[in-house]
């Protein structure tokens, strides 16, 4: 089993077009690698090795929570990116709760966390953490004014960013020789508690059609399926991992609290939050999945987005994928949804490239979109912006 010398934890930013890296993704991975350099110098191991890991490094369509419980269980120290985003998402404070979970002291827990200053923040907020991630930065005042991030973006301040990087990774290998081998093993992201003290207000869902390996249509191989809708794993050339739960670990990576939906008696939730729907071409291959698709569009609310996907390396797919694909379309369609909200995807490449933008895409629509529900009983007049009854906020 690999060990990591350390872990690096942070809060991702959205991505508002496909192809685009974030700051906060560019700038996390560029001190990533550089750490890496540094620890591997430190102990004397190529500067290959993979001496440590971060999220980023989890392959494609895989399953993330339990990819990362296994690293994190093999890890000595996490080193926590403290940033306003950190605290305000849960997927990085779970990836710290399940780290800390492998010790039954939470003060053994600490001992193996080195918090940075990544993106500073009010000296009132998050004091403990703040006074943690501070310590890092002792006699380097840029550090403490502008945090990590700034430092290793502006070359002005290339020797303070060094400077921290080299204490980072010394900190990483003492602890590391400390570290209790074997080690303890973490709990899965999944089975942890940790509320952002911001928590969005959208809760995404992911709904999805697509048929049971019960009832998959004449001529389509079963080996994509599973025991329900949601189970489904368009790309075989990959590790079967289901795209639902692909597209929600990259929801929650984002800040997103995410569900699944895969049963026609749930769709209702379509409607409570920010939405996309996966469809496989397949279920317009029999009547009864038509009639399910049709009874799905007539549920898809305005600002949801819909995806159909497929594999255009799948032999059954080049044979009737184009015929299916236009017949489910065409059924979406005449349910009144607007084809600018229909996107067709048959590349795993693309999906994974795109994703993170069609999910903020998706949240953006439905701030846009959706309805306001005022309290019961509030008073339905806008407050005026003047004197005049007239003016007031359109």
């Amino acid at each position: 089993m690999t060990r990591y010398y350390f872990y690096l934890s942070y809060g991702h930013s959205v991505r508002l077009r496909a192809g685009d890296r974030p700051d906060t993704d560019h700038w996390a991975g560029q001190l990533f690698t550089e750490l890496s350099a540094e620890v591997a110098r430190l102990v004397g191991a190529d500067r290959r090795a993979q001496v440590g890991y971060y999220d980023d490094l989890v392959q494609p369509l895989t399953d993330w929570k339990a990819a990362l419980a296994g690293v994190l269980s093999t890890t000595d120290v996490f080193v926590a990116l403290y940033s306003p985003g950190y605290f305000n998402k849960s997927w990085p404070l779970r990836e710290r709760a399940s780290f800390a979970s492998r010790y039954a002291d939470p003060a053994m827990a600490d001992h193996f966390l080195v918090p940075v200053l990544w993106v500073p923040w009010p000296s009132w907020e998050h004091e403990a953490e703040r006074a943690a991630a501070l310590r890092l930065g002792a006699g380097v005042p840029e550090y403490a004014e502008e945090g990590l991030q700034a430092l290793s973006r502006l070359g002005l301040y290339r020797k303070q960013y060094r400077t921290i990087v080299r204490r980072l990774a010394y900190r990483i290998v003492t602890l590391a020789a400390e570290a209790p081998k074997p080690a303890p093993l973490a709990v899965a992201i999944d089975e942890v508690t940790a509320e952002p003290t911001a928590p969005t207000e959208i809760l995404f869902t992911v709904g999805v059609l697509a048929p049971q390996r019960a009832d998959v249509p004449p001529g389509r191989s079963p080996g994509s399926y599973g025991s329900s809708p949601r189970a489904w794993t368009p790309y075989r050339d990959l590790q079967h991992f289901p795209i639902t739960e692909y597209v929600a670990n990259v929801a929650e990576r984002l800040g997103q609290p995410a569900r699944i939906v895969d049963r026609p008696a749930d769709l209702g939730a379509l409607a409570q939050g920010a939405a996309l729907v996966l469809i496989d071409p397949w279920v317009a291959a029999t009547p009864e999945g038509l009639e399910r698709l049709a009874g799905l569009a007539g549920r898809i609310p305005e600002w949801a987005t819909v995806l159909l996907v497929a594999d255009r390396s799948d032999p059954e797919y080049a044979a009737r994928g184009a015929t299916l694909h236009a017949r489910v379309a065409d059924t979406l369609i005449a349910a009144g949804i607007a084809r600018g909200r229909i996107t067709l995807l048959r590349d795993a490449d693309r999906l994974v490239e795109r994703m993170p933008s069609i999910i903020d895409q998706a949240c953006t629509a439905y701030r846009k979109t959706a309805p306001v529900f005022l309290p019961k009983g509030a008073d339905s007049t806008l407050p005026k912006l003047t004197g005049s009854s007239d003016d007031r906020e359109p």
